[in-house]
C-alpha cells in the first residue's frame, strides 16, 4: 500500500496509546452531553485467549509494529489483520488499522475501526482524539464537536481543543455553543484582544449589538491609553450607522494623537462615507505627504484612491499620477510607493518609455530591486537594445549575484553583439551560482548556450562537455540535442548517438525544417542516402508553407538537400538545389565546384 503521512502519525499515536494502556493514564469520565455507546456502557472485557493464542498475538502485533517502523506497510497491514483474527477485541490493532484504511481512501471502514478502538478502550484519550480528527477530516462536524467536548471535559488544560470547538460551533452556526467555548477560553487564558474580538463577533452573529459594543468598549476601557482601541470602537459605530458617535471618537482620538495613522485613516473613511470629498482629500494628502505615515498605510491608501478614481472619475489617470508625483517629491525614498506608481502606469497601459522612467526611479531608490530591473530588461529585450541590457545587468550581478536571470540576459546581449568572450564569461559566472535548488530549465539553457559559444570559438571538446552538462540537467532540451547532434555529425563522431539525439528532436517537433535537416544529414553521413532523402524532402516541403521569413530554411539546408539528391542519383534535382543555395548565399566554399563538376564533393 502507499504510505501516507497519516500512517506515520498513526504509529506515533500508537506509541502514546501503549503508554495509556499500560495503566499510566488516569480514568476520565465522559461529558454527560456526549452519549455513551452501548459498548462503552457495557465496559467490554478483552477476549480471553489461550496462552498459545496470547503469545501468537503478541508476536504478530509486535512484528507488525516493527514492520511499520521499517516502512514495510503492506507486511504490517497483513500482520495487524492476522492479530484481529486471533483477538477481535484488540483495540490497539483496530486503532492502527484505521489509519491504513484512511490512507487507502476507505473512509467508512477507517471510521468504523477507529470507533471500534474507542469503544473497546474508552479510557484511552489518544483514541478519542484520533477519532475526533477523523470526524473533522470527513466533515462530520456534529460528531467532531461531541468528541472534542469529551476531550476538554477530560482535560481542562486543553486550550487547543477549545480553539477547535470555537471554529466548529461557528461552522455549524451554533452561536450559543460558540459563545460557550469562547467564554471557557477566556476563563482559561484571561481576557485578550483576540478573545474579546471573537466574543464580539459572536454577539454580532446573534444580532446582540449592545453586547457586542459592550465587549469592545470593555477592551478599550482596559487599555485607556491606547488610542487604537478607541478608533476600533469608532469603526464599529460607523459600520452600524452611528456616524455622529463615530466622528466624536475619531476627533477625540486625533486630539490625543494627531499623527495616529489608524485614526487618520478612519477619519478619512468617515469623510468619504459622508460625501465630504474636499475634507477627505485634505486628510488624504496630509496622510500621504507626511514623513511619519508608515509606508504600508500609504500603499493601502493609494490602492483605495485608485479604486475610488476608477469608480468616480472614469479612471482618469492624471489625478492619480499627480498624487504619486507629489508624494514622491515629498518623500523621495518611498520605494514601495514608487513601485506602486510603476505598476499603476503599467496597468493603465501607459507608453513604455513612461513606465521605464518610473522603474528607473525605483532602481534609483533601491538598486537591488530584482523585479523592477527585470522588467526594464524585458522592455529593452523587445527593442533588441542589447547595449542597454548589458548596462542593466552589470550592476545586477554584483547586487544580486544569486539571480541567474541577469547572467543569462547579459550573456545573450553580448552574444547578439558578437562579443563571444564577454558572453562566455557571463554564462560561466552564472554557472558558478548554480545550487541544488536552481531551476533545471534555466541551468540547462545556460550550458546549452555555453556549448554554442564554445563551438563557435572552435573549442569542440569544451562545447560537447557543456552540452553533456546541459542534458544532465534537462535531458529533453531540444535545442541542445539538435546542435549537439549536428556538430557531432560535422566531424563524423559518435554518429549513432547523434542519430538518437536528433531523432528525439523530430519526434518533438516533426515540422521543424532545421531539425529535419540535422536528422537527414546524420543519416547521410552514415551513407543511408535513401532514408536521408525522405527527411530532407520533408524539410523542403515544410519550407514552402512557412510564412515567417525568420523560420525559412538556410542555404546550408538547401545545399544539404542537393548533396543528398546527388548521392541518390538524381543529379538534375541536385543541380537545381545547389544553384538555389548559391543564390541564397552563405553556402559552402565547395558549392561552385559541385555545380561545375555536377557531382557531390567532400
Amino acid at each position: 500500500m502507499n504510505h501516507t503521512r497519516q500512517t506515520r502519525t498513526a504509529f506515533a499515536a500508537f506509541l502514546s496509546a501503549v503508554v495509556l494502556l499500560s495503566g499510566c493514564a488516569s480514568h476520565r469520565h465522559a461529558r454527560t452531553s456526549r452519549p455513551a455507546t452501548q459498548t462503552e456502557a457495557a465496559q467490554p472485557v478483552r477476549q480471553k485467549l489461550t496462552e498459545n493464542d496470547r503469545q501468537r498475538y503478541q508476536y504478530l502485533f509486535l512484528e507488525g509494529v516493527r514492520q511499520q517502523s521499517a516502512g514495510k506497510y503492506s507486511s504490517a497491514f497483513d500482520l495487524l489483520n492476522r492479530c484481529l483474527s486471533i483477538d477481535s477485541t484488540a483495540a490497539e490493532a483496530y486503532f492502527m488499522l484505521a489509519d491504513y484504511y484512511m490512507a487507502m481512501h476507505q473512509e467508512d471502514r477507517a471510521l468504523q475501526y477507529m470507533e471500534r478502538a474507542e469503544s473497546l478502550s474508552p479510557q484511552n484519550e489518544a483514541y478519542h482524539e484520533r477519532a475526533a480528527e477523523y470526524y473533522l477530516s470527513l466533515r462530520q462536524y456534529d460528531k467532531a464537536i461531541l468528541s472534542y467536548e469529551h476531550l476538554y471535559d477530560a482535560d481542562h488544560s486543553r486550550i487547543d481543543v477549545l480553539s477547535i470547538l470555537v471554529q466548529l460551533y461557528g461552522r455549524q452556526k451554533d452561536y450559543d455553543g460558540m459563545l460557550s467555548a469562547v467564554e471557557r477560553l477566556e476563563k482559561a487564558e484571561g481576557n485578550s484582544e483576540s478573545i474579546t474580538l471573537t466574543k464580539m463577533r459572536v454577539y454580532e452573529l446573534q444580532d446582540r449589538k449592545k453586547e457586542a459594543f459592550k465587549a469592545l468598549k470593555s477592551l478599550s476601557d482596559k487599555h485607556p491609553t491606547d488610542v487604537n482601541y478607541k478608533v476600533m470602537m469608532g469603526n464599529w459605530l460607523m459600520q452600524n450607522k452611528q456616524e455622529k458617535q463615530a466622528f466624536k471618537i475619531f476627533s477625540n482620538a486625533l486630539k490625543e494623537e494627531p499623527d495616529n495613522n489608524y485614526a487618520l485613516s478612519s477619519m478619512y473613511d468617515y469623510y468619504n462615507a459622508m460625501g465630504q470629498d474636499s475634507m477627505a482629500r485634505i486628510l488624504r494628502d496630509e496622510i500621504l505627504l507626511s514623513s511619519h505615515t508608515p509606508t504600508k498605510t500609504k500603499v493601502n491608501m493609494f490602492q483605495q484612491v485608485i479604486r475610488d478614481n476608477e469608480q468616480r472619475h472614469q479612471g482618469d489617470s492624471t489625478i492619480v499620477l499627480d498624487l504619486f508625483d507629489r508624494v514622491l517629491q515629498a518623500n523621495p525614498k518611498e520605494v514601495d510607493v514608487a513601485i506602486l506608481a510603476a505598476a499603476y502606469m503599467d496597468l493603465k497601459r501607459m507608453p513604455e518609455d513612461s513606465v521605464s522612467h518610473a522603474l528607473q526611479k525605483v532602481l534609483e531608490i533601491q538598486p537591488d530591486n530584482v523585479a523592477a530591473r527585470l522588467q526594464l530588461i524585458q522592455t529593452s529585450w523587445r527593442k533588441e537594445d542589447w547595449t542597454t541590457i548589458v548596462d542593466l545587468c552589470k550592476p545586477a550581478v554584483e547586487l544580486n549575484p544569486e539571480e541567474m536571470a541577469f547572467y543569462y540576459y547579459m550573456g545573450i546581449a553580448y552574444f547578439q553583439q558578437d562579443d563571444q568572450d564577454n558572453a562566455l564569461d557571463a554564462f560561466r559566472r552564472g554557472v558558478g551560482e548554480i545550487t541544488a535548488e536552481s531551476n533545471p530549465e534555466i541551468v540547462s539553457d545556460f550550458y546549452a548556450i555555453m556549448g554554442d559559444i564554445l563551438h563557435k570559438k572552435g573549442l569542440a571538446d569544451e562545447a560537447f562537455a557543456a552540452y553533456d552538462s546541459c542534458l544532465q540537467w534537462k535531458d529533453d532540451n531540444i535545442g541542445c540535442l539538435n546542435n549537439y547532434a549536428y556538430y557531432l555529425s560535422e566531424i563524423g563522431r559518435d554518429l549513432q548517438r547523434a542519430e538518437q539525439m536528433s531523432y528525439r528532436t523530430i519526434k518533438a517537433e516533426p515540422r521543424n525544417p532545421t531539425y529535419l535537416d540535422t536528422y537527414a544529414w546524420i543519416l547521410f553521413m552514415q551513407e543511408r542516402y535513401a532514408e536521408a532523402q525522405i527527411y530532407i524532402d520533408q524539410a523542403l516541403r515544410v519550407d514552402t508553407v512557412v510564412l515567417d521569413e525568420a523560420d525559412r530554411i538556410s542555404a546550408v539546408v538547401v545545399e544539404h538537400a542537393g548533396d543528398i539528391h546527388a548521392m541518390n542519383g538524381d543529379i538534375d534535382r541536385a543541380m537545381e538545389l545547389w544553384q538555389r543555395a548559391l543564390e541564397m548565399g552563405e553556402a559552402s566554399a565547395l558549392l561552385p565546384e559541385k555545380l561545375k563538376q555536377r557531382k557531390y564533393l567532400k
